[in-house]
């Protein structure tokens, strides 16, 4: 059973007739290079901003207004019988991991404790039960959960129909 869309990371390859020089062309012509922390963002002309090495990419979406949860899209382009085949990777920035790791963690250390204080002293849980803030760090989880997964999701959905138009490609199922 594949449970990878409960976290956020897509792995995916799409495959397309152009060839790798077309296929890097058109990376080229939709990225600029990446400016760093920018205050008061200028209107850009192009939609992607980051890096094209040779036969690999490292970009991001630019968007108006801050969303933490952007993915940072990574991909390679090479050639499999006949067709040019794109194996892009995306995933929030590490930042991001790392802060949205604490905060679940923390919390759901919290919601672990609360169950177990309750299976150990049920007449204890019952007590407390009317009390709105027992529920305090499950909605902190949920929030931070969706939070994250909704956010990240969109931008990912987004950058993946943009790369499939742009390159006249299709995704392959394995």
């Amino acid at each position: 059973m594949n449970l990878g869309f409960l976290l956020p990371f897509d792995n995916f390859i799409l495959l397309t007739n152009l060839t790798q020089t077309e296929v890097k062309a058109r990376f080229e012509r939709i990225t600029e290079p990446q400016i760093g922390f920018r205050l008061f963002p200028e209107r850009r002309e192009k939609p992607y901003e980051g890096k094209i090495i040779g036969e690999t990419f490292e970009i991001s979406r630019i968007i108006r207004g801050r969303n933490s949860f952007l993915p940072l899209i990574k991909g390679r382009i090479s050639t499999n019988a006949g067709q040019t085949q794109i194996a892009i990777r995306m995933r929030p920035v590490i930042a991001v991991l790392l802060f949205m790791t604490y905060w679940l963690g923390t919390v759901g250390l919290m919601c672990l404790g609360l169950i177990a204080s309750g299976a150990l002293q049920f007449k204890g849980l019952t007590v407390h039960s009317d009390s709105p803030a027992t529920l305090v760090p499950f909605g902190m989880l949920a929030f931070g959960y969706g939070l994250l997964m909704v956010a990240y999701r969109v931008e990912s959905h987004k950058s993946k129909a943009f790369f499939k138009q742009l390159l006249e490609a299709e995704e392959w199922l394995e």
